[in-house]
């Protein structure tokens, strides 16, 4: 069985729990109504998993290589994920192509196929006929984006192997890669992360411990498969025993919320977790009289991460579903990054204002009250061996107490570094505090500070915008203007710096709720934007963008691209009507 330098693995806990209860659920799929489909056991799992192990092995693959899994939401994901682990191949799961949407998602599936090296990918029947249609329908409209070369191979046509019939790979080391988990290319370039089974085993059970996992831990995700959160928060963390977990396609919430806690209030959850814009989205699409029918008394630990948490979002979630039984005391802050494997803190219970002036300046002075803001800690560094500092980005030396700076950390769960971009591993992984404590950290790229031991993180260090002296960040003009308008969609807002004469100035995209509006409503939203933004940052808008949704450019997992929206204005490359200042620049105003 493998085991590493460091203990238990989670291959090492799978089998365990395979040889020990092999009829234990593990996943059940849920479908577009809220029924289960399909429950799988650990030991149907596992037949399954050796089943696709073998054909690896037959197709000549060998420990270290890389596989792509591109695959729908569906039990086939599973099987090769916890195939390829334990064959010893390295799974990169990847997004996939959109069958009649082509173009778009062609190129950036294609970055990451070579950028990895995979000369396979797996996938299942329903998917490989929908691409091939798919890719005929774009010929036949002479629109043709190529696919990269790869191996295709249909892992659902494959049948179950006895279980643990055979050898399971024993890394050599546990610094060796488990996976490749691609970042969400929120502000550059997706990029490989190599995650080892050290980090895999010190995230998996250092969660367990800090959220109340195991034995009758039950939850429900609709979370991708392919992106940290869901991939390891989810869906590993059950493969190594912290549970049973109820699985729906990511539409499938986005299309009906209301199915996510139908299916809690049926199973009595115990665990569930999502970015910010699934609880908005969770109170704006449910009614007072479903929330009424649902038992969410169960839930012990509601967790948000993976976008900045807003404290009105957080506020008008447990307000809504009070009747439904649900407690404040289970709102669970966390913050994390793929290069840190998912988490880094977990369990925030403070809320602190602070001034904005200050904060504009890097202080941070509490000060509640209207000319503060209020920000929600994402908890303290709980995980064995972890190192948290706030470092001064410029300079690389440790911050003052209470001073805005650069998160950096240090621990067992730091990945490797990027795949095939050694100078980026070095800058990011690989960083030295000027002045100690010794050691590599890894580089978040976030900003934040630290009060009375717990992280409250503030922007994204490339988003920051930087304007007659002043920090002005983009986030907290997004909030600004959300409910400045009727017309103004909440989740459809990004703003980011664009060039001025001497500095940065703000610009804003901004997305309608509707796809049809008339010119007049269009110079309502832009004035209501410019106004709020004077009103609470005393700045001038050097534009701001309006239109339909879709305006705002996100990644795969809806978090906001700041630098493309940037980029796409500078180029002149987006849909909307530009609204400009009356200066054509911003500038703070008295």
């Amino acid at each position: 069985m493998p085991e590493t330098e460091a203990g238990v693995t989670v291959l090492t806990a799978f089998h365990d729990l395979v040889e020990d209860q092999p009829s234990r659920p593990l996943f059940t799929f849920v479908d577009d109504q809220g029924h289960d489909e399909l429950t799988i056991t650990a030991g149907g799992l596992a037949a399954s998993a050796e089943g696709v192990a073998a054909a690896l092995r037959d197709w000549g693959l060998t420990p270290g290589d890389r596989v792509a899994l591109v695959y729908p939401p569906s039990p086939d994901f599973l099987s090769a994920l916890t195939g390829c682990l334990i064959a010893g191949v390295v799974p990169v799961p990847v997004h996939p192509p959109r069958p009649f949407r082509l173009k778009p998602d062609l190129a950036g599936f294609g970055n990451v196929i070579d950028g990895c090296g995979a000369r396979v990918a797996l996938t299942n029947t329903a998917y490989d006929r929908s691409r091939t249609l798919g890719s005929v329908t774009s010929m036949l409209s002479r629109d043709t984006p190529r696919w990269p070369k790869l191996k295709w191979y249909r892992t659902d046509t494959i049948a179950p192997a006895r279980v643990l019939a055979h050898d399971w790979h024993e890394p050599e080391s546990p610094d060796e890669p488990a996976l490749l988990q691609y970042t969400s290319g929120s502000t550059s370039a997706p990029k490989g992360v190599v995650v080892t089974h050290r980090n895999l085993a010190h995230e998996v059970f250092a969660n367990a411990r800090d959220l109340g996992l195991g034995d009758g831990a039950r939850a429900v995700s609709w979370l991708p498969q392919y992106h940290d959160f869901g991939l390891i928060s989810m869906i590993i963390s059950t493969l190594a025993g912290n549970g049973h977990s109820w699985l729906m396609a990511p539409l499938t919430f986005l299309q009906r919320p209301a199915v996510w806690f139908e299916v809690m209030s049926r199973v009595g959850a115990t665990h569930v977790a999502a970015p910010n814009f699934a609880f908005e989205l969770a109170v704006r699409k449910t009614t007072a009289e479903q929330r009424k029918r649902w038992d969410l008394s169960t839930l012990r630990s509601v967790l948000s991460a993976a976008e900045p948490i807003r404290p009105s979002t957080v506020d008008n979630f447990f307000a809504a579903f009070s009747v439904s039984g649900l407690r404040p005391e289970t709102f669970c802050p966390a913050y994390g990054l793929a290069e840190h494997t998912v988490s880094v803190t977990v369990g925030g219970k403070s809320r602190l204002w602070v001034d904005r002036t200050a904060l504009e300046k890097g202080i941070v002075l509490p000060r509640p009250g209207e000319d503060g803001v209020e920000y929600i800690g994402c908890g303290r560094v709980t995980k064995e061996g972890a190192r948290l500092l706030i470092v001064d980005p410029e300079t690389r030396r440790r911050c003052a107490p209470d001073r805005v700076g650069e998160i950096w950390v240090d621990s067992p769960g730091k990945a490797l570094g990027y795949w095939g971009d050694e100078a980026a591993t070095e800058a990011t992984f690989r960083a030295r505090v000027d002045g100690g404590p010794d050691g590599e950290f890894l580089r978040t790229g976030d900003l934040g500070f630290v009060h009375d031991g717990e992280l409250y993180v503030t922007s994204r260090l490339k988003d920051l915008i930087i304007t007659h002296g002043h920090s002005v960040y983009p986030i907290d003009v997004e909030e600004s203007v959300r409910d400045c308008h009727p017309l103004v969609r909440p989740g459809g807002l990004a703003a980011f710096g664009v060039p001025g004469d001497e500095d940065e100035r703000v610009a804003i995209f901004v997305e309608t709720r509707r796809d049809r509006v008339s010119p007049a409503e269009i110079e309502e939203i832009a004035d209501a934007v410019s106004a709020r933004v004077h009103e609470d940052h005393q700045l001038l808008c050097r534009a701001v963008v309006v239109g339909k949704p879709g305006l705002v450019l996100k990644t795969t997992s809806g978090k906001v691209r700041r630098a493309a929206c940037r980029a796409a204005y500078l180029a002149g490359t987006f849909d909307g009507t530009v609204f400009a200042d009356a200066q054509g620049s911003s500038t703070i105003l008295p």
